[in-house]
């Protein structure tokens, strides 16, 4: 029997321990699983107890042919009943709804599987199976009452992701902090000085403020302690879709004085023949 049951990045974060309902075949308590209300079960007398019946069919005169065929005294159990449990009405099993608790470990992977033994459908007839729990993560977003931006970061192995949007200004001249607030609650610093730039969809990675590494994935000589990977912090330059005229014009004069004193012409130093009419 497998079950899949999707929890926040959080909990993988951090480890939890989830509660969870299925509603599986169980073998009746109350009849011990014979379906007789008194304990008395009989050897069927039309099969015998073999749960099968012979029987022939004349195709031709003198030519017949024999047919195995489930008894319909017994329903092919072999044995039968005169006074039916009450609780089961005879069937022996009956559906019942079981919570189990599953324990999200720290730094744990998506996609692993917890194994409950012997926990799956039951019957007087065979030995219960597994039941099989499948974790996957939810899809991100807020949750009531608590605000972090871990909430939204995306996994990938041991490391997270985020996109972290700054304005014009902050990428070209800096001089701006940000505080993200990570899973756990701890905050998370970036920013730049004053002067120092920032690359549209340039990439910041922040080692040990990843996922934890699962303690079943550490290496050995390391077993115990806590490890993290790393946080890839992916920066989104936002223009404006619009300048004032009189920002355009203060703006225009110093890039023009600017270029003209050190800068590049990226039309006629990047070696292309000029544009001509045709």
């Amino acid at each position: 029997m497998e079950v899949r049951i999707a929890v926040p990045l959080r909990d993988f974060y951090n480890g939890h321990e989830h509660e969870f309902s299925i509603e599986k075949q169980q073998i009746c308590e109350e009849c011990e699983g014979s379906g007789s209300a008194d304990g008395a079960v009989d050897t069927c007398s039309q099969c015998g107890g073999r749960g099968v019946v012979v029987q022939k069919h004349m195709l031709a005169p003198g030519i017949f042919q024999q047919m195995q065929m489930q008894c319909d005294k017994c329903s092919g159990k072999g044995k039968t009943i005169k006074h039916k449990c009450p609780v089961c009405n005879g069937q022996r099993v009956l559906k019942k709804v079981v919570t189990h608790t599953l324990q999200v470990e720290k730094g744990m992977p998506k996609g692993s599987r917890v194994v409950y033994e012997n926990e799956a459908d039951e019957s007087p007839d065979w030995e219960a199976g597994d039941l099989v729990v499948h974790l996957g993560e939810k899809e991100a977003g807020y949750e009531e009452g608590l605000r972090e931006d871990g909430g939204f970061f995306r996994r990938k192995g041991r490391d997270v992701f985020w996109k972290e949007v700054l304005s014009l200004r902050e990428a070209w001249m800096g001089d701006w902090e940000r505080n993200l607030t990570h899973l756990d609650g701890h905050t998370v610093r970036l920013g730049r000085k004053r002067g120092e730039v920032v690359q549209p969809n340039q990439v910041e990675i922040v080692q040990e403020e990843g996922m934890p590494v699962w303690l079943q994935e550490q290496e050995q000589e390391r077993a115990g302690e806590e490890e993290f990977g790393k946080l890839h912090v992916e920066y989104t330059v936002v223009l404006p879709d619009q300048i004032e005229k009189p920002m355009e014009k203060e703006f225009w004069a110093l890039w023009e004085k600017w270029r003209k004193k050190i800068g590049v012409n990226l039309g006629s130093d990047s070696g292309r023949p000029e544009h001509t009419e045709l």
